[in-house]
């Protein structure tokens, strides 16, 4: 990566982001974030500048941002999506992130401005949509398909040919089965095991993983 990096954002996900860059070797100048009580802290030793206005001092053209929003999911599209189609729009672009410490085969695709973090592990014919996050220690197994701002959370292991929809979060430590089938906008809670398909939209909790009206 050879323009420098700002990264939106301050939060605990924009940590992991700008580790992440750093280890891969970008030049990274530090955050933007709406919260003016974040504004000047350090965070891994670069410093919050002030709110979005600060992009103003720079050329489009020689800047790149990253994506430091995470969340939880449960919104659609997800704030983060929100966030960076406005400034996509404004004509900023934004570059993906990918640990050296993650492994990704050749074989995979990735979408735009996706998200790999230390030990996650892409398999060959994986599909990641635009914008997708497979955090810390997570598995995308052969030939699944995860849709655009969908979140794996850390040690998530999506079986082969899973197919998940848009805007959907599997949380920390969860598995979905292989073969299973989840529409836009899932949430799957942490620790869950998914073998069952299910329409979306809602939460899945439990083992096996059932809808929250049910778990309860």
């Amino acid at each position: 990566m050879t323009l420098p990096v700002i990264i939106v954002g301050a939060g605990g996900h924009a940590a992991v982001v700008a580790d992440a860059l750093l280890a891969a070797g970008a030049a990274v100048l530090g955050f933007t974030d709406t919260d003016p009580a974040r504004h000047g802290r350090v965070l891994c030793g670069l410093p919050v500048l002030g709110d979005d206005a600060v992009l103003a001092r720079y050329e489009r053209a020689g800047l790149r941002l990253a994506n430091g929003l995470g969340g939880l999911g449960g919104e659609t599209p997800p704030l983060r999506a929100r966030v960076q189609e406005r400034l996509e729009a404004q004509g900023w672009q934004f570059c993906g992130v990918r640990h050296p410490g993650a492994i990704v085969s050749p074989f995979a695709r990735l979408g735009a401005a996706v998200q790999l973090m230390a030990g996650c592990v892409v398999q060959p014919g994986a599909e990641l949509g635009a914008g997708c996050i497979v955090n810390t220690g997570a598995i995308v197994e052969h030939d699944a398909c995860i849709g655009a701002w969908s979140h794996l959370a850390p040690r998530a292991v999506v079986c082969g040919q899973v197919r998940i929809g848009a805007a959907c979060h599997v949380g920390a430590g969860a598995t979905v089965r292989q073969d299973v089938r989840l529409g836009a906008a899932t949430l799957v809670g942490a620790g869950a095991v998914v073998v069952k398909n299910f329409s979306g939209g809602g939460v899945l909790l439990g083992t096996p993983a059932r809808p929250w009206e049910q778990a309860k």
